[in-house]
């Protein structure tokens, strides 16, 4: 199992749809114990979510459903293999059953192989917006760096399957009539210490995510850590 910490703040209540469960956040506060690298990834999905006034979310291998705690309004359900048993690789609901499915950091967490799949249930599950965030290929030196400090279980899938094509993500979406933009963000320098500091030194790592999110949740970038794919469905097609 990928080594993950669930957030207090939440509660995951099942629903009459095996896999899918729905988020109910009991304490907004909880956001102040996310890491800086998830804060930052979670809040630019969240802010492109309002933008875009999705009321209906599917948190798509959300883990523990943390993205409801930067949404303070609409329905968000979850779907993630560890914490409701449902695959992203077949949802099972009907065709359009959201505003918006968002999969943030979940890509380059599944084999290459299957990775059109996933873009394909994505897309017939999305009634206007498919929303992705994964790190982009500009990383991958400072991806390979971090999984030779820390031999940290996700960093190895994502040197050892390769992060996301954000060309081939825009073109597979375009199949199924989606046409977005990918907007790069988060600096890689910053990641980089804050997480080999959460990985070696977890007790120092505390004090150190609250003060990057207080402070540096916005930090510039000379490279970016992540893409941040917004699409959205063509009606006239």
């Amino acid at each position: 199992m990928i080594p993950m910490n669930a957030i207090d703040g939440i509660e995951v209540q099942c629903t009459e749809i095996p896999g899918i469960s729905k988020v109910k956040v009991v304490n907004f506060d909880g956001k102040k114990d996310l890491s800086w690298d998830r804060y930052v990834r979670l809040n630019a999905a969240a802010k492109a979510i309002r933008a875009v006034a999705g009321n209906s979310v599917l948190d798509a291998g959300g883990y523990d459903g943390a993205l409801a705690l930067f949404l303070s309004n609409g329905s968000i359900d979850l779907i993630d293999s560890f914490t409701t048993g449902g695959s992203v690789l077949s949802i099972p609901v009907t065709d359009e059953a959201y505003d918006v499915v968002a999969a943030i950091d979940v890509l380059e967490h599944i084999e290459p192989g299957e990775r059109s799949k996933a873009l394909a249930e994505f897309a017939r599950v999305a009634r206007r917006f498919v929303i992705l965030n994964y790190p982009c290929q500009d990383s991958r030196e400072a991806q390979e760096l971090a999984l030779k400090l820390t031999n940290n279980a996700l960093v190895k899938e994502h040197v050892q399957w390769e992060l996301p094509d954000s060309g081939m993500v825009l073109s597979e979406l375009a199949k199924y009539g989606f046409e977005g933009t990918v907007r790069p963000h988060t600096s890689i320098a910053v990641w980089l210490g804050q997480y080999i500091t959460l990985n070696l030194l977890p007790n120092a790592a505390i004090d150190l995510n609250r003060h990057l999110v207080e402070n540096y949740a916005e930090e510039p970038f000379s490279k970016p850590l992540y893409h941040l794919v917004v699409c959205k469905r063509d009606n006239t097609r």
